[in-house]
């Protein structure tokens, strides 16, 4: 087919978690993937037309799915928090376009956004839709479902009774969310709220996901105990952020009840690698005292291994677990999901295909999204070319960007789709 364009990648990670393959060709025809060959098994015409990555790897376009594209990524909780509540709409607007712009730039062609106010993050998800707007595309959950003084109850979407629950989902299908976001935990950026206690009633939590589900609405619970899982688990919920098996002591406890009480469900763990765990990593040049500081408080044993022994487990006993970065919070800039996926290889144990299969194709499951995630014939051609193809020593830099199967980010830079002609508006 002449309208195919070919890609020779040097090595190709396909999304599945098998291990890579060398030389090989991905053909892509409009916003999808026509055809995924060995690179010989092209006629000598394609293969003249192709461009030639023979020096690079090739894997399906990240997928963040724990974003908040409206924070500033700032040395401290305060910080960020004060000015989200002091920025204006307009303020706001930009700082979600530049993250979403960074994302990019980061091999990141999706993100799910876990924290809106005012349906900002709505209108940065539509504009992307319609061309105005270079980034990801976007998954939004509106403001995040909480109680009154609980954790993000700044970004003004409390409710306190099951009547007030149920209203206040049915309003952010209404207004068009992707998906609803609720804080069955309270959360460290609200220092008035309590990371080992739940928020919410487990009756309160089933309302919340039976009307979601009602409009086709998937439902992410913010997790930071074990009874939040419990009482979310029990609920219906899709997914479980951070998932944090510990009690009101903040004492983890034993991995396998947590297994138990997945494995009869559908329920995905987010497993969010933020600047707090990237500080970690052991081949990863030094942070600020500060950030140092913030990575050891926060760090149960001070190493990245023992600290997420518990995310292998889970993984290792077929539940499906998800890398996200938890992009916006302190340290945590948009463009690095690299460390993210370091984390992962390195807290984990996996290796790296196994790593990037937990930020596309895992992800892509968790979040119900279609066609994206695998490198395979009929998939959205959503791509990222890294630099090198010593992928079992190290994943490399970002340079390409695929996204619908146009190129948008080429050589670490953004490429801005042509403008579009007034007169033929």
């Amino acid at each position: 087919m002449d309208s195919v364009q070919w890609l020779r990648c040097g090595k190709l990670l396909d999304g599945t978690g098998q291990e890579p393959r060398s030389d090989m060709a991905v053909g892509l025809s409009g916003r999808h993937i026509h055809a995924v060959r060995g690179w010989n098994k092209l006629s000598t015409a394609e293969q003249e037309r192709a461009l030639d990555l023979s020096t690079s790897t090739v894997a399906p376009g990240f997928i963040d799915a724990h974003v908040h594209l409206l924070f500033t990524c700032d040395v401290d909780h305060d910080a960020t928090r004060g000015r989200f509540e002091s920025s204006s709409t307009a303020e706001l607007t930009i700082v979600g376009s530049r993250n979403a712009q960074e994302a990019l730039l980061g091999g990141v062609t999706t993100v799910r956004d876990c924290g809106d106010t005012r349906y900002v993050v709505r209108g940065l998800r539509d504009a992307v839709r319609t061309g105005t707007l270079s980034g990801p595309r976007i998954l939004t959950a509106g403001a995040p479902l909480t109680t009154t003084g609980g954790h993000l109850h700044w970004c003004g979407n409390a409710a306190d009774s099951i009547e007030e629950i149920r209203k206040a989902v049915r309003t952010m299908c209404a207004e068009d969310v992707d998906f609803l976001k609720i804080m069955a935990s309270g959360g460290a950026m609200t220092r008035e709220s309590n990371v080992l206690q739940p928020q919410f009633e487990a009756d309160e939590l089933r309302v919340a996901v039976t009307e979601a589900h009602r409009f086709g609405r998937p439902v992410a619970a913010h997790s930071l105990n074990a009874e939040s899982i419990r009482r979310g688990v029990a609920a219906g919920v899709d997914t479980l952020e951070h998932c944090y098996w510990r009690d009101d002591a903040g004492h983890y406890g034993d991995t396998s009840e947590l297994i138990a009480l997945l494995a009869p469900t559908s329920t995905s763990v987010v497993v969010t690698m933020a600047g707090i765990a990237r500080a970690l990593l052991s081949e990863r040049e030094p942070g600020s005292p500060v950030e140092q500081a913030a990575a050891s408080a926060a760090s149960p044993t001070g190493a990245l291994r023992s600290d997420y022994q518990w995310a292998r487990e889970v993984w290792e006993a077929g539940i499906n677990l998800v890398l996200a970065s938890d992009a916006g919070v302190r340290f945590t800039p948009f463009r690095r999901f690299d460390e993210t996926l370091r984390c992962g290889i390195e807290g984990l144990g996996v290796t790296p295909s196994q790593a990037v299969a937990m930020a596309t194709a895992n992800a892509a499951r968790a979040l119900g999204i279609q066609e994206v995630g695998i490198v395979a014939p009929g998939y959205v051609a959503d791509l990222v070319v890294l630099d090198g193809t010593d992928v079992n020593d190290r994943l490399g830099t970002v340079r390409s960007v695929y996204r619908d199967g146009r190129l948008v980010v080429d050589d670490s830079r953004l490429v801005l789709p042509e403008p579009t002609d007034p007169a033929r508006q």
